[in-house]
């Protein structure tokens, strides 16, 4: 299936109806996981890892609908590097219309490990011929991956389940994340990935700037919980570029919990754009079982401090940013099409220019992005796009002090990195490199303060 037959999926596939309120003001839960590994040996996404020749772990695409009489919404969430533009649009629009809810009701979250693959099928129209082999795997994945989301979403409405009670609990997780881009004396940056195997020196550096709180959400039938929610912020994967699909360490305790605790688990990376495993980790199966051993620790102490409120009405807050683009020359259209017309430019370089290009074309069209906060009695569920730096979670803490806010990145990715605007003058890191849009920090500080008061009110931001 070609990518012009994407647009065709959406018009052709059987989608329900909007779903009925839920009678009474009952607040309704409704989950859903489908399997999303892509098949072995085809070269899906965009080129970041090697082609996926084995599946140590499956990835999957999981999910809850929630209703009561007057909201209805989805949070879904996918073992993948991240999804772009129109890829992430076509996706959720799927979502959407197999829930019966507006997409503007639908956070749709990348886990981010890079044992997955990245999909962003905008760029691959700027750097690959329309026969090429990778356009074609990639397209029909993700047409494959919003019919297989379609229906397990839809099936998902036969099973309902009353939620009478929203429990929240945090603890602190021990030796798992630490910030990737350390401040040397002279101001410079040193950058710290996700293991440091072949640069065990940079396990010595501090932890630096991180939240170290896992933060769990428990909808609850009586004191039955039926559905988890956990929040941790860092970059998830232990290893990655040896053609594994994993899930990782996230869906490794996600599984583990489901068969521990019998409720539906649900994982999301928070804002770990600058967080990693790097410090506690250099690569080995060792430091794996290490960290998904320290990180479930910390859930499962999360879910032992849970305490209960009565479910309250639900309260969906929209509101859409219009990210500035870059002036600096190296990320202008003019630049980054030099370089795709380049016989000599890598593909990391070609790359690159693509996703730079398709988010340009993304931003000259007028399409802002939607941010979203789900709102249930004092509990705030904030879903935020790209890669954000870990400031961006703590600051949303400190908005809303006296209530409870988790944090979700990895939405719409295609503006990659949004760090603080500091970033756009640093010496060292990379992150700058592949951060898209330009200084952004008090248009996202302003939406997000936005959303979490609109969630404390009676208002609501216009998407």
């Amino acid at each position: 299936m070609r990518i012009s037959s994407l647009v065709l999926f959406l018009a052709m596939y059987s989608l329900s109806e909007c779903e009925s309120a839920a009678a009474d003001g009952e607040l309704e839960i409704a989950t859903f996981s489908v399997e999303i590994t892509p098949a072995l040996g085809l070269p899906v996404g965009q080129g970041f890892i090697p082609i996926l020749e084995t599946a140590e772990h499956p990835l999957f695409a999981r999910g809850i609908l929630l209703k009561d009489s007057g909201t209805a919404c989805v949070i879904c969430t996918l073992d993948l590097m991240e999804v772009h533009n129109e890829s992430y649009d076509f996706l959720r629009q799927a979502i959407a219309s197999a829930a019966g809810v507006d997409e503007s009701h639908v956070a749709l979250q990348c886990l981010h490990q890079h044992t997955a693959p990245a999909v962003a099928t905008g760029a691959q129209r700027y750097e690959l011929e329309e026969d090429d082999s990778r356009r074609i795997a990639t397209a029909d994945y993700l047409v494959q991956l919003a019919k297989n989301l379609s229906k397990a979403v839809s099936e998902s409405k036969k099973n309902w389940k009353r939620v009478t009670h929203i429990g929240s609990g945090r603890a602190k997780v021990e030796q798992v994340a630490s910030n990737r881009r350390i401040e040397r004396p002279d101001g410079s940056i040193q950058g710290r990935s996700s293991n440091t195997k072949s640069a065990p020196a940079l396990r010595e550096l501090p932890e630096g700037l991180i939240d170290p709180w896992v933060r769990t959400v428990s909808l609850e039938e009586g004191d039955r919980p039926v559905a988890q929610l956990h929040y941790y912020a860092s970059h998830p994967q232990s290893f990655y570029g040896d053609g594994r699909a994993s899930s990782d360490v996230p869906g490794i305790i996600r599984e583990q919990l489901e068969k521990d605790t019998g409720a539906f688990q649900l994982y999301l990376t928070g804002c770990g754009g600058d967080v990693a495993f790097g410090k506690y980790n250099d690569g080995s199966r060792a430091a794996r079982s290490e960290l998904v051993a320290r990180l479930q620790a910390g859930i499962e102490k999360s879910i032992t401090s849970i305490t209960r409120e009565t479910a309250a009405p639900l309260k969906w807050s929209v509101d859409s940013m219009s990210f500035p683009m870059r002036t600096d020359e190296p990320f202008s259209e003019a630049a980054n099409r030099r370089i795709l017309a380049d016989p000599d430019a890598g593909a990391g370089q070609r790359r690159k220019a693509a996703i730079a290009l398709a988010w340009i074309e993304r931003v000259k069209s007028g399409r802002p992005v939607q941010l979203s906060c789900l709102a249930i009695g004092r509990v705030r569920m904030l879903h935020l796009p790209g890669e954000p730096f870990v400031q961006y979670q703590l600051a949303a803490q400190k908005m809303l002090a006296d209530q409870f806010v988790c944090v979700a990145g990895y939405g719409d990715c295609g503006m990659g990195y949004i760090g603080g605007d500091r970033i756009y003058n640093d010496r060292g890191g990379y992150e700058q490199t592949y951060a898209f849009a330009g200084p952004c920090e008090d248009l996202l500080s302003q939406t997000m303060k936005r959303l979490l008061t609109a969630a404390s009110t009676d208002e609501s931001p216009t998407p």
